[in-house]
């Protein structure tokens, strides 16, 4: 397979990947500097950079690159059977991560003003609303995806889990958004957040803890959402909210875990 379609193909499979590339060879040695091969989280490869022991190796260590987030240059000996050493490989190992996926669930007007800030930040969007899209169409012009559903229940379905998706419920009534809440705190995430003032959240959670959900999944929740910098106009509001999903998306980067306290129940 040539080395460009192995790379768009990893690029859309949505997954984490490393790349691995002979940089220098010395001796006698399976492959040429130039060879190419792509290693995905569980071990599976496209390509190849001569197979055998060293091949083995450069598996392990890609994996160990996207674990550790960080790439590596390696000299490994080529040994032949026998225990002799033909020749070495200079070989260099990037992981390569797919961008995070922000999903709002309402194309409000916060929602409107987040897109382009969220895409310039380099997150994948997706927006989903159960009213008519022609609604929102300059509003959600920016995002990757919008997806009209009769529920957002079903709009969420239609979206594949990943643990790198930053969840926002930023629906038009309260109802709504309970709902939205009440279904992702049920799904892998890195983030969930709610757009709501002090009563909506307190309302929401005593709603959700009647549900049977416990103040611990509640814990994960950021509400009221975004950093604190007394927004008022939904362009400060985005802002507040953009700078929360990067220090989040940062923090989770270093392995840092980011939690928060939570209204008592009442």
């Amino acid at each position: 397979m040539d080395f460009v379609e192995m790379l768009n193909t990893a690029r859309n499979s949505g997954k984490a990947y490393a790349f691995a590339v002979i940089t220098a060879a010395e001796g006698a040695t399976p492959r040429h500097p130039g060879a190419k091969m792509i290693v995905y989280e569980d071990g599976s490869i496209a390509g190849s950079i001569g197979g055998g022991e060293i091949e083995r190796q450069v598996i392990n260590d890609a994996r160990c690159c996207i674990a550790g987030r960080s790439p590596v240059m390696k000299k490994m000996d080529v040994v032949q059977s026998g225990g002799l050493v033909s020749g070495s490989e200079t070989i260099y190992i990037e992981p390569v991560f797919p961008p995070a996926h922000l999903i709002l669930c309402g194309a409000g007007h916060v929602a409107g003003k987040l897109i382009p800030l969220a895409k310039n930040l380099g997150f994948r969007v997706s927006v989903i609303d159960i009213r008519d899209e022609a609604v929102f169409r300059e509003r959600t012009a920016a995002a990757d995806e919008f997806i009209r559903a009769s529920s957002f229940t079903e709009g969420l379905a239609k979206i594949p889990e990943r643990e790198d998706q930053y969840l926002i419920a930023c629906a038009f009534n309260f109802e709504q958004d309970e709902e939205i809440l009440f279904r992702i705190l049920q799904r892998k995430s890195a983030y969930i957040g709610m757009l709501a003032g002090n009563f909506k959240v307190q309302t929401i959670y005593n709603h959700l803890r009647a549900r049977g959900v416990p103040d611990e999944q509640l814990r994960k929740v950021h509400a009221p959402i975004g950093l604190e910098i007394a927004a008022e106009t939904p362009e400060e509001i985005a802002l507040s909210i953009a700078s929360e999903l990067v220090f989040v998306k940062n923090q989770r980067t270093d392995n840092k875990a980011v939690s928060g306290d939570i209204p008592a129940a009442d």
